[in-house]
């Protein structure tokens, strides 16, 4: 079954998924209820035992089979957290959350994708238009949007949040704006403008550093896929020394990275001692110097598995205050998603995620030749996500990782349907998967 058969189940559910993400900005609960209902509404039309045989076939993919090992490797840990209990609900409920975005990756391919980006668009603008209002014309507008009623509220501070997701979102729309042109690319590029605005705002470095990574290293990607540089092969040369350039940085950081102080310097759960850094704080600053050394440290201790998801805040010491800060050594999470990884799985979960996003991003070269646009803004929307990453909210954040998994099911599906009807000889297109 198609949307195109103008089935009243399928075209809710594709207007519900498509305006998931940009309803992140009257809460991350709003989003998981669009998600929730479209999901819901998927599900009611017809051609479910079709939907779940692809399931089933995606699971064999090497992709599918990736993110599999990757879930059991974090198992061990898991087992062993201090916090079984939270550990395993938040392992579970990933797994939920990639059982549903791969229905909705699988439900659009078979159509309903156009339709899906007009709802992602419209949804986009009318929440940024809210936004803006809230921010600079009269904050109750945004408080009755935000379901407070019409009442005063600190916009930029509530929205800190959303400027994350925008860096994600907002590249998504641009593309979804040249896939359906005219008016639809004057959208997003309306959007894109909004976005920064509503970034600067709302004062989200992460968002920003998203935002701009992902667009620019979006861009640098297309251009050698839409030319074909180097045969082809430049927009691949490109990302694999970007990404030796960043792990060569990021040992260089660890290695300067401050060590725990001694027991006896920490006095009634406070270390009142001297605080020394290696990396100057103009580059990083003097807390997060901490609360990485800290982590680093911990991540030694169970260097294989890990201590178990989402607890690096729950450790012996994560909770001793550090004076000078008046911040304690993790205060909610390592405020980096390597190191939060690497803590709380160990290096084969650190390592297994690695391999999964790294085909991740080999499928979405692949696809870049028959479409490239597509390609270059699943990249965009890969780097704005791990670079805002490294800022801003714990890597085991539902919403934050909705944002993310919605996204880029929507746009491996335009990518797989563009690819299956591409004029490029077989043997040149990326075989469903």
């Amino acid at each position: 079954m198609s949307v195109t058969n103008n089935n009243r189940w399928a075209i809710a559910a594709v207007i519900f998924c498509g305006i998931g993400v940009p309803l992140a900005s009257s809460s991350p609960t709003v989003f998981g209820v669009a998600l929730a209902l479209g999901v819901l509404l998927l599900l009611a039309a017809p051609g479910r035992l079709e939907l779940f045989l692809r399931f089933s076939q995606g699971l064999r993919s090497p992709l599918g089979l990736a993110i599999i090992f990757s879930f059991l490797l974090w198992l061990p840990g898991t087992a062993e957290s201090p916090d079984l209990g939270r550990s395993f609900s938040i392992w579970g409920r990933m797994v939920g959350m990639l059982v549903i975005v791969t229905f909705i990756h699988y439900f659009l391919r078979r159509g309903g994708v156009d339709t899906c980006l007009r709802a992602m668009i419209v949804a986009a603008l009318f929440c940024a238009l809210i936004t803006l209002l809230g921010l600079y014309a009269t904050s109750p507008i945004y408080g009755l949007f935000r379901g407070k009623g019409w009442v005063e509220v600190n916009t930029a501070q509530i929205l800190k949040y959303y400027g994350s997701a925008l860096a994600c979102l907002a590249p998504a729309v641009i593309w979804a704006g040249l896939r359906l042109g005219r008016r639809w690319l004057f959208a997003g590029l309306l959007h894109l403008a909004a976005a920064f605005a509503i970034i600067l705002a709302v004062d989200s470095l992460a968002g920003l550093l998203g935002l701009v990574a992902g667009m620019v290293i979006g861009s640098v990607v297309y251009v050698c896929q839409r030319w074909r540089l180097l045969g082809g092969r430049a927009a691949g040369l490109f990302l694999a020394l970007l990404a030796l350039f960043l792990l060569a940085a990021m040992v260089w950081t660890l290695d300067r990275l401050p060590t725990l102080p001694d027991p006896d310097q920490i006095i009634d759960r406070v270390y009142g001692g001297p605080v020394e850094t290696e990396i100057p704080t103009s580059l990083v600053d003097a807390h997060r110097q901490y609360i990485w050394g800290f982590s680093l440290d911990k991540a030694l201790e169970a260097p294989y598995f890990g201590h178990g998801i989402d607890i690096s805040n729950y450790l012996p010491g994560a909770s001793v205050l550090v004076a000078k800060f008046n911040q304690t050594f993790i205060p909610s999470h390592p405020h980096s998603w390597f190191l939060e990884i690497f803590l709380e799985t160990g290096a084969f979960g650190l390592v297994a995620l690695l391999a999964a996003l790294a085909l991740l991003v080999h499928l979405w070269l692949r696809l870049g030749a028959t479409s490239p646009s597509t390609a270059a803004a699943g990249i965009a929307v890969f780097v704005a996500f791990w670079s805002s990453s490294m800022l801003n909210f714990s890597i085991w954040s539902a919403w934050w990782q909705g944002v993310f998994l919605v996204l880029t099911a929507i746009l491996l599906a335009a990518a797989l349907r563009d690819a299956q009807t591409s004029p490029l000889p077989r043997e040149e297109r990326q075989p469903p998967g």
